[in-house]
């Protein structure tokens, strides 16, 4: 509720209780639903399993309606059960938001990607969908594991 009164611009007016931002309240709810954490809105963050604080710190950035929303290996840490209920809230978001996602996992990255950047030593080595990604001989012989002939 605090990012949404952020962006809204209510951040100055710190001396009314929350009630009186009960428009904000809602849509700060309306975004913990859509991720799946409604039913723990009330919960202290500590107490959330380490994959809905990811959750969470998604729902901050979701309250400032950002275009693009930028991902470092959101799964990093997480554990294996919570990290596909993770990356199918991600895969669930709205399509006016652009997503990137850094991610080395090759497996979660060709489940979700549309457009894939590979990159090596800093470069881009190829870009293109799942399927030209996983075809391209440059990358198999650096992450996939093939080798290279000729």
């Amino acid at each position: 509720t605090l990012a949404v009164c952020e962006r809204r611009g209510y951040a100055g007016s710190w001396w009314q209780e929350l009630p009186a931002y009960g428009d904000a309240v809602e849509e700060a709810y309306a975004i913990l639903a859509s991720l799946r954490l409604g039913a723990n809105c009330y919960r202290p963050t500590h107490e959330l399993p380490y994959g809905q604080q990811r959750l969470l710190e998604i729902a901050l950035a979701l309250a400032t309606q950002p275009k693009v929303l930028l991902l470092d290996e959101p799964a990093a840490g997480v554990p294996q059960g919570e990290s596909a209920e993770l990356f199918s809230v991600i895969a669930n978001l709205s399509q006016d938001i652009a997503v990137l996602f850094i991610e080395h996992d090759m497996n979660v990255v060709f489940r979700f990607a549309h457009r894939i950047i590979v990159m090596v030593g800093g470069r881009i080595l190829v870009q293109g969908t799942p399927q030209e990604i996983a075809s391209d001989i440059r990358v198999r012989e650096v992450y996939l594991g093939g080798t290279r002939h000729g």
